[in-house]
């Protein structure tokens, strides 16, 4: 039975790795840090393996005996004394030296969508872009065989995104910054999983004189849609599973979302250059990897809004 090892396996995306992979007979190590993430994985079918941290000591035997690694233990903003250069840089690192140790040959990445515009667009140039440029980087000078996915929005049950709006819709006031014109491209989270299991599974390729073999693939669904109408497409799922969805929507202006964000008082600047940095990809080759269609959008969400429970309200006092 092949050996998978994932970093952040607790995670959203984590767990459906963890689900896809042993469906498909492989055994898997799920790397985690905390007994509620090993339970995670436990449920999701893998075998939670304890690495409080991203050091090559730690990590060598924990991908002992793997035929792939799966890295994805990364920040998307800074949080109690975390990093980029500590958790994605130097964390990526590891990983791969780790795993130079431990004999794996391949090693898959989830990076960011805009990176490769790096220095080209002032919402993908900022330090968490530039320490997803540098991970890649790292990855690809390391030697191994590496697959790099570059996503957009993963959507699925429970996940960021989707789990905020809906309870923003749910309290009636939805916020947008700006116009909302600028696009994303939502990929559903079963997809993301099963080009993972895809990516591990299929034969090694065989570079060219001087080059490394090492492939990037946008990590995109079949849909781009600004933020906007991605607003009205979940509401129209959650109306359609009769989830709260009656809102207003209350714009934020974009130089007042900066500002909030650089005085720490709102969403981090470098998530907002993430909603707002109007990337899509091109969905063919993670197509072509997967040898089928992507999920539609709107399945997407409603197995998004299916898989994610009403908040609890607390009980008024009598």
């Amino acid at each position: 039975m092949p050996r998978l090892a994932l970093t952040g396996a607790g995670g959203f995306v984590g767990r459906h790795v963890v689900s896809a992979a042993t469906a498909e007979g492989w055994d898997v190590a799920g790397l985690v840090r905390t007994e509620e993430s090993a339970r995670t994985v436990t449920h999701a079918g893998g075998a939670p393996v304890m690495v409080p941290r991203l050091t090559v000591d730690a990590l060598t035997p924990a991908f002992a005996g793997a035929g792939a690694v799966l890295h994805l233990a990364q920040i998307g903003s800074e949080k109690r004394g975390e990093t980029f250069d500590a958790v994605n840089v130097e964390g990526t690192r590891a990983v791969a030296a780790a795993a130079r140790a431990a004999g794996v040959p391949r090693v898959v990445y989830f990076s960011g969508l805009g990176v490769a515009r790096y220095g080209m667009a002032p919402r993908t140039t900022d330090r968490y872009f530039l320490s997803k440029l540098r991970a890649e980087a790292a990855l690809f000078a390391s030697g191994l065989e590496v697959l790099v996915f570059r996503p957009s929005y993963i959507v699925g049950p429970r996940d960021g995104l989707v789990s905020s709006l809906l309870r923003q819709m749910a309290a009636g006031e939805v916020g947008q910054v700006g116009d909302g014109a600028y696009r994303m491209q939502p990929v559903a989270v079963r997809d993301a999983a099963a080009a993972v299991v895809a990516g591990i599974s299929g034969p090694t390729p065989a570079p060219a004189p001087g080059r490394g073999p090492h492939r990037v693939i946008d990590l995109v669904g079949p849909q781009a849609i600004t933020f906007q109408h991605f607003v009205e497409a979940l509401a129209a799922a959650a109306r359609a599973q009769r989830r709260p969805a009656e809102f207003r929507v209350r714009t934020i202006p974009v130089e007042e979302a900066d500002r909030r964000a650089r005085e720490g008082r709102g969403m981090p600047p470098e998530e907002l250059d993430c909603l707002l940095c109007d990337e899509i990809g091109d969905a063919r080759p993670l197509e072509a990897l997967l040898g089928r269609f992507l999920t539609p959008l709107e399945e997407a969400l409603a197995a998004a809004v299916r898989g994610t429970p009403p908040e609890k309200r607390p009980a008024s006092p009598r």
